[in-house]
């Protein structure tokens, strides 16, 4: 990567204070106001909306805008300077930072949350566990293409579910992590049978799976499907204690609290935030409430795992 990643993790929490103490008791005297438009990632999103809530509460004075897109779109608008800080699942890219540094911005990470991507399959499908190869044949390589060539319990086309690596933090995770690169090409079948109300028309022309918890009823409804999502989504559909679909192990690891953490399970992530230089005003505050324990808290009540 031609710029090394500027990412601040909660060690660093203090330096976001940047004011003096003098400043800061003015902002408590005075109160914060303002507003803050946030957007990018759908896997983000739950965590900025849960505690954009609860921070506005404590501050009537904010407001604060939480929308979702995906972690492609939400850099876009972030460096068109429609929003204030981008939700995302992946690093920006090279042209990203090349963009943002020919527009005088200094794009900064801060680290939120952990989270996983997990390849799915419907409840009932037999195979429990992948390794990377055989992920990697039957999205990429096109060399399984039958269920039965992976198990005797299971026969039948193999239906291959997707998002668009273009614009989604989870595909290019993904991609990489199973193929080596986030522009290996997906076989040509996938998404054939996608119908139109659960998907997106990429800039490509073809129709993707969009949002990634759609990914959920998609797997749902197809015995003979296979897709990814981030683990959120499976975990929220085995809440009432008759899941739909599952997660499968990649190569004997199954993506659990600790498994991410300790990075054994070979698609853990992070999740971010960035903004523009080191977050001031209302961003760094409410930066900071997500990066507190009660912030933190907030995270694992959503799914997801916290950072410390």
């Amino acid at each position: 990567m031609k710029k090394l990643v500027s990412i601040l993790l909660i060690f660093s929490l203090l330096m976001f204070a940047g004011c003096t103490s003098t400043e800061q008791a003015e902002e408590e005297e005075e109160g914060l106001s303002g507003t803050l438009k946030l957007d990018g990632s759908t896997t983000v999103y739950p965590v900025a909306d849960a505690a954009a809530k609860i921070f506005m509460e404590r501050n009537p004075g904010v407001t604060i805008d939480v929308q979702q897109s995906s972690s492609g779109e939400g850099y876009a608008k972030f460096l068109a300077g429609e929003i204030d800080i981008s939700d995302g699942t992946r690093a920006p890219k090279d042209a990203e930072y090349e963009e943002g540094e020919a527009l005088g911005m200094d794009l900064q990470m801060t680290i939120i949350s952990n989270d996983a991507v997990a390849v799915h399959v419907n409840a009932n499908n037999p195979i429990s566990d992948m390794d990377i190869e055989t992920i990697k044949a039957i999205f990429f390589d096109g060399t399984i293409t039958d269920w039965s060539q992976i198990s005797d319990e299971i026969s039948g086309p193999i239906n291959i579910y997707t998002t668009n690596p273009a614009n989604s933090g989870t595909a290019e995770l993904f991609n990489k992590k199973i193929s080596g690169s986030s522009g290996t090409p997906y076989v040509e079948n996938a998404n054939a049978n996608l119908q139109e109300q659960w998907g997106q028309v990429g800039d490509d022309g073809k129709l993707w799976v969009h949002p990634t918890p759609r990914m959920i009823d998609l797997m749902a409804a197809d015995s003979n499907g296979i897709a990814y999502t981030p683990l959120k989504w499976i975990n929220e559909d085995a809440k009432g204690g008759s899941p739909t679909v599952k997660a499968l192990k990649v190569n004997g690891v199954y993506p659990t609290s600790e498994t991410v953490l300790d990075t054994s399970y070979p698609l853990a992530r992070k999740m971010t935030m960035v903004t523009d230089g080191k977050p001031q005003g209302i961003a760094r505050e409410f930066i900071n409430f997500i990066l507190s324990d009660e912030g933190q808290q907030i995270v694992e009540e959503q799914g997801f795992i916290p950072i410390n």
